[in-house]
């Protein structure tokens, strides 16, 4: 096995910071009022973690300070487990601000390890997080290594023991008391700590510790529960200055979406109906609803989409959070690789970009195809309905594509009917009635007929008096 432990060290700020471009809003995180991390545009300003709110000030008139929020910490490392699975079946959790993925068996699928942390490294600065990492054999030297930022890889068992000693002995302890016994005790390395008899490191600094340098070494079992996706996603990124404009928007849904897109190649899903609801201030949020012409996983495309409904949708105010929820996560199995990648499935997918582009620019119900119904009655036998929408075909017989809005009447001369001179009928008639049951019945004998300048027409005579024909279709 082979684990990659991503450590974040700023998430409990990034989920309020990733929201905007750049760093231009000085942000502090306050818990138990002592500053415990800042952004770039606030350290350039002076400010530091451990500070006082007061303080900090001081140095930076613009600084917004953030109580930190553990319950939205955990929803935003939830959903990069969700994100994570599309590289790894095996996902675990490391609260409050980790994640373990066995990538053992991912690295043929991403041509080696190179191209597969180039793959997560490139994401996860798309979404707007900065991480650590470590990759060792055993998840607990991997988280090591993350929190110490080694980013040297370490594939053989037999070298944890020595990478391992280099690292800092506080790494190890998880509570104050641990941390100044270590102290204490002038074990600086975990390589001190290797040194001293396993009994007595047990006896002064506890089983836990003892245990966790253990399963780091690979000496004892390290089992982890693995991470479930969820069922639907539901996302806010909060904005940490007030968004007046829709790129500022488009800007902070691009990320959103493709955290959404990244739980669904994990599903192998896709979504058709999603809802974007804007905040603000002193006004109700407005809920977007977008809708697609079929279950998709492009962020690009979703974002299209998005953009084209954003044009035509004008702000009420003032954004202060953008939030995207989708309840259903449809089953969108992959395309079969095509020996030859054919003109008509290029086609149909522009088309279909198409579609759903003027349907969000113009609205709802407003572009529609289409298709046939299950019913005799010619004028009848068509519906509206949205592109895309796959339909069974219908056994009739042979039907011209342009039906009049009218039947014509055909004047007659010797009893047979005329469409600039003479008709010549080609084939036996086809006998429709129908209808009864809604007051709208016909009765109707309906032929094939040339006329004299080779056209070909669709003509019927009304079997009910006055038994007169008539024009319904033309042929191309």
């Amino acid at each position: 096995m082979l684990w990659l432990a991503l450590h974040l060290p700023l998430l409990c700020l990034e989920i309020h910071d990733r929201g905007q471009a750049g760093d231009h809003v000085p942000l502090g995180m306050l818990d138990e009022q002592r500053l415990i991390a800042v952004n770039p545009a606030a350290r350039d300003a002076g400010v530091r973690a451990g500070m006082r709110p007061a303080e900090a000030a001081s140095l930076c008139a613009g600084l917004k300070l953030i109580p930190r929020d553990p319950r939205a910490e955990l929803d935003a490392l939830k959903r990069l487990g969700d994100w994570g699975l599309q590289y790894s079946a095996r996902v675990s959790l490391q609260p409050p601000d980790g994640l373990l993925l066995e990538i053992g068996g991912s690295l043929r699928l991403f041509g080696g390890l190179e191209g597969l942390l180039g793959c997560i490294g490139k994401s996860l600065s798309d979404l707007g997080y900065r991480i650590r990492r470590g990759i060792a054999p055993t998840p607990t030297a991997a988280w090591l290594l993350a929190q110490a930022g080694s980013q040297e890889p370490i594939r053989d068992p037999a070298q944890l023991r020595r990478h391992l000693a280099a690292l800092p002995a506080v790494l190890l302890a998880a509570e104050r008391q641990q941390r100044e016994a270590l102290y204490g005790l002038g074990l600086r390395t975990v390589g001190d700590c290797l040194a001293l008899p396993r009994a007595d490191l047990g006896r002064r600094l506890g089983g836990e510790l003892l245990h966790l340098l253990e399963r780091a070494l690979g000496e004892r079992p390290d089992p982890r529960r693995g991470h479930r996706p969820a069922t639907e996603f539901h996302a806010e990124l909060p904005l940490p200055a007030e968004a007046r404009n829709v790129e500022a928007i488009l800007f902070s849904l691009r990320r959103l979406l493709r955290e959404l897109c990244g739980l669904l190649r994990s599903r192998v899903c896709g979504v058709q109906e999603l809802t974007l609801r804007l905040d603000h201030e002193r006004q109700p949020a407005t809920d977007i609803p977008l809708t697609l012409q079929g279950p998709c996983r492009d962020p690009e495309q979703l974002l299209t989409v998005a953009r084209e409904r954003l044009a035509r949708q004008p702000l009420a105010a003032a954004v202060t959070a953008v939030s995207l929820h989708a309840r259903y996560l449809l089953p969108l199995p992959a395309n079969p690789m095509e020996l030859l990648d054919t003109a008509t499935q290029r086609d149909a997918q522009q088309w279909r970009l198409l579609a759903e582009r003027l349907d969000a620019r113009l609205g709802e119900n407003r572009v529609l195809g289409l298709s046939t119904r299950a019913e005799h009655r010619p004028e009848r036998a068509w519906q509206a309905q949205r592109p895309g929408t796959a339909v069974a075909g219908q056994a009739h017989p042979h039907r011209p594509l342009w039906l009049l809005p009218q039947p014509r009447p055909l004047e007659l001369h010797r009893g047979h009917p005329c469409w600039n001179g003479p008709l010549a009928l080609e084939a036996s008639p086809e006998r429709i009635e129908t209808g009864w049951w809604d007051g709208d019945d016909i009765s109707r004998d309906y032929h094939l007929a040339r006329a004299p300048d080779g056209a070909l027409l669709w003509i019927y005579r009304d079997r009910r008096p006055p038994h007169g024909w008539f024009l319904h279709g033309l042929f191309g």
